[in-house]
């Protein structure tokens, strides 16, 4: 019985470092909500439309869907499923009923490779190896050990737009 105690636990740690290399995996691949509308692509601020009044008549509805690892490439797509209405919203946004709710999606520049932070998704392709090893770490805890987290790598503080930094002139003191 004794012999067979440590190719047990050799499997179950065999396990888990696997199960912890797919989870990896998935974290890079997965794409932010987007929807392709007149070409172009918008994507899923998180944010609730603040608007009091609409038409009751949508712009449009989204009636394709991708896998949520891809990106849409036909207008009226998305990579979160279908039966959504959109209306055009200011600038370059649009604003997708989902759950009762309107969303705001707006249109910019990415290839939607993102990473969640807390409750923001941010561009990996400007965060170092690291810094995306780090984040599975960080994702990985309970939101109240998160809060405990003292130190943040630098990259991810830029691309997720929380501090911006630049270089500035130290004042010059005596002693």
């Amino acid at each position: 019985m004794r012999k067979r105690r440590p190719l047990w636990l050799f499997t179950l740690c065999l396990g888990l470092l696997l199960t912890g290399c797919a989870e990896k995996a998935e974290t890079l691949q997965d794409k932010i909500p987007m929807v392709r509308v007149e070409g172009k692509l918008y994507y899923d601020t998180g944010e609730e439309s603040p608007a009091a009044s609409r038409s009751d008549t949508p712009d449009g509805e989204i009636t394709a869907s991708v896998e949520g690892t891809e990106i849409p490439t036909e207008d009226d797509q998305s990579n979160f499923g279908t039966g959504y209405p959109y209306q055009f919203g200011d600038g370059d946004t649009i604003e997708v009923q989902l759950n009762g709710r309107w969303m705001v999606f707006e249109q910019r520049e990415g290839t939607g490779s993102q990473v969640r932070f807390g409750d923001r998704m941010v561009d990996a392709s400007g965060l170092s190896e690291e810094t995306l090893e780090w984040l599975d770490w960080y994702n990985s805890l309970p939101a109240e050990e998160q809060l405990k987290v003292s130190a943040i790598p630098s990259d991810l503080l830029t691309e997720a737009g929380i501090v911006e930094t630049e270089d500035a002139e130290a004042p010059a003191t005596s002693d």
